[in-house]
Parts: C-alpha cells; structure tokens; sequence
C-alpha cells in the first residue's frame, strides 16, 4: 500500500501535494537535493537522524545526509529498527564530498527492509554542526514509496542521541536532514496530484473536486487496485471525500467555515 500526505492550504494561494516516483532500477532518496535553512545548527557530539518507512519492500545501500561544515574526525552511519536494533552501519574516516554537501555512507552490502515497517537513519558526528530545521517535520515528508512520517504521528521526528547511539529523543519536529538509498523490490507505485499546486476558496462548495489522483505503476503495467484514506490523517475529521479518482470536499462534511488560511492535512493510499 502507497500512502500519501497532501497539504492543503485553505483561503490562500498554495497547497503542497507530494509526489514522487522513480523507476524500481534507480536509487530513491526522500530529500533530493534539499538546503536546509539552518546548515549547521545542530549541537556538538549528537546522533541526529529521521524515522522512516517505505511502502514497498527494498534494500537500503547507505545513509545520505547534509553537511555545511566538515568535520576532522569522520562520521558513523547507521540503520536501526524502530525498536533501536542497530541492522548496520558505516564509517566515513573523512568528508566524501567538498561540503557544503550531501555525505554519502555506503554500508559493505545492501540492507533489506520490509514493507511499511518504520526505521530509523542516522549519523553521529564528533565535532557536530549538523543541520536543523525546526518545524520542517511537522507534516512530514514523502517521495515515491519512502515516506518520513509527521513527527505527531510517530512520538517525534527528527530524533537525536547526545552521544554515538540510538536516537530517540525528539524536538521541535526539527528536519536534520539524514537520507537513505533506498532500492525498492519491483516496480514502484506512485501517487500523482491535478492541480500539483490548488487553492481551496474559504467559500468553496462542498463536492468541489480539490484534485484529480493518479495512480500509476513505473514499469507502465496499469493500476487496478483502489484509492482510500489512511492514517496518520485519514480524511481529516470529515472534511475530505473520494469520488473515484478525485479528492472532494465531503458532501456531508463540516465544511471549511473554521478552516480559512490555514493548513490541513489528508492522508491519501492507494492499494493493489
């Protein structure tokens, strides 16, 4: 099952619909090329790192993840359960790349995850000066199967240690900005949005299409299954429908009365 999070952003002028997709033969990361705004704000001696899950089975090959400032003595990466069971790690003995940067840790042989099972990346750096965003992981983050989960959905996001170990703590939602490789197994299922970016009026009727959704496999086999809401969000106390293939304003629902200029969040799977 593929979920996906769309932002929606009542009486003003932007929504941010997540869609992905990569071709199951090419790596997937979830941040891309991303800047954070804070490149280096994160303390001195901390595991930073980000709970994540995929949709689809795969391997993760290594942990990706920015600097801003380099660092003299090299970094640990690591994959762990949800549970904090360390699966692997790797070691950089210096910067991989001239920073300002996107680090790439390799593990010695690709690491299998399951299916919507939640994990944890991460990377310790002796000399810290890490990136931290804070907020940045409020509503979450998804790119093709991978998804970042909003930190209210999972007990926090954005975790750290404040030394070499299992990150669990969490504040302020913050995005550090840990990546995977990500391979998954077959052919990737993606979610994408019509309009990619839609204004909802306040005085937006209810069933007024918000978005047509396209499902579609990568390998070009067509989509069969069916589209549904999920958690974290589901339809967002009523205020969201399905009719098909588009995303409506529910027709029975409390309407956007109470909701005008703010964000709200949907939760859109799709099945096969």
């Amino acid at each position: 099952m593929l979920r996906q999070v769309v932002s929606l952003l009542f009486g003003m002028s932007l929504v941010m619909l997540m869609n992905g997709g990569e071709a199951s033969a090419q790596t997937i990361s979830i941040f891309g090329n991303a800047v954070p705004v804070d490149p280096t704000g994160a303390g001195a001696n901390e595991t930073l790192g980000v709970k994540f899950w995929s949709s689809q089975a795969g391997t993760v090959s290594g942990v990706r993840f920015y600097r801003a400032s380099a660092s003299s003595t090299g970094y640990v990466a690591s994959l762990y359960s949800a549970g904090g069971r360390l699966l692997g790690s790797a070691n950089l003995t210096s910067d991989s790349c001239s920073v300002p940067c996107w680090e790439v840790a390799n593990f010695a042989s690709p690491i299998s995850i399951a299916a919507n099972t939640t994990y944890v990346a991460a990377y310790y750096a002796l000399g810290g000066q890490g990136a931290g965003d804070p907020g940045e992981l409020k509503n979450g983050v998804m790119n093709g199967p991978l998804t970042v989960p909003a930190s209210s959905a999972v007990g926090g996001n954005g975790v750290y240690n404040s030394k070499n170990s299992f990150p669990k703590s969490s504040r302020w939602a913050s995005n550090y900005y840990v990546d995977v490789m990500f391979v998954p197994t077959g052919a990737v299922l993606t979610l994408s949005f019509n309009p990619s970016s839609a204004n909802i009026p306040a005085n937006a009727a209810l069933g007024s299409v918000v978005a047509t959704i396209t499902a579609s496999w990568s390998d070009g086999s067509p989509f069969t299954g069916t589209l549904s809401f999920a958690q974290p969000y589901s339809n967002d106390n009523g205020i969201f429908g399905l009719s098909g293939n588009h995303l409506i304003l529910n027709p029975s629902g409390p309407g956007l009365s109470a909701d005008t200029n703010t964000v709200q969040n949907v939760t859109v799977a799709a099945t096969q």
